[in-house]
Order: C-alpha cells, then structure tokens, then sequence
C-alpha cells in the first residue's frame, strides 16, 4: 500500500487528522506528507483546514465532502476561546492564563480586564 493509499484508509477509519499527526503516523516527513496531501487537496479528496493547536498553526486533514460547521468550529484559536469564555464568565484572564509567574498587580491582561469591567 503507498502512501496516499495509507491517508485515504486513515481519513476513513478516523475521520480527521491534525497535518503533523499525520506525518508522525506514517513515519515520513513533513514536507513529503505536504507534498501528497496537496496532490489529494488538487484532486479533490481531502479538504487541509488551516487551525492552530497550542499556538501553533497546523492542518486538520479531512475529506472533502466534510460538513463545512466542523471547519467553523475548529478555526477558533486558543486566544479567542479565552477570550469568549471571558466575555461569557466574567473570568479574569488569569483563569486561563499559562504565565505562572505572573503578579497580578504587573499584568497587562488583568489590567485590560479590569478597566473594562468598570467601564461596563
């Protein structure tokens, strides 16, 4: 079975998969997963939705005949759920936020969040 063969089977058995999970999948590397998965994006098989996972750009591989809501879903960034969660909660930023060595009295974050709660 070659290589486009093995995408195909996985995309059927999973139904999606991250771009740089794949290639760690099939043990190849990137740019040649790249290279194949653009043949089967031109020939309309798969559909490489841009998202970013952890802060980092990447692909989620799915057929082309996905449902376009999944795409929606998926294109959010880790920043922006913060900031819905925020809006929706009333959360400081601190909730959310990875910089453990933060003070709260020097954070830029806090301070934005608080002036526009007073503000509202």
């Amino acid at each position: 079975m070659d290589t486009r063969d093995e995408i195909i089977q996985i995309l059927e058995k999973k139904g999606s998969i991250l771009q740089k999970d794949l290639w760690k999948e099939l043990n190849i590397d990137s740019s040649k997963c790249s290279r194949i998965l653009r043949k089967l994006e031109k020939e309309d098989i798969i559909r490489r939705l841009e998202v970013v996972v952890d802060g980092v750009k990447t692909f989620k591989i799915v057929p082309a005949d996905a449902e376009i809501e999944e795409e929606k879903e998926e294109e959010l960034s880790l920043q922006q759920i913060m900031e819905r969660m925020e809006d929706l909660t009333g959360l400081p930023p601190c909730f959310g936020c990875k910089e453990f060595e933060c003070e709260a009295q020097n954070c830029i974050k806090m301070e934005v969040w608080f002036l526009r709660r007073i503000r509202d």
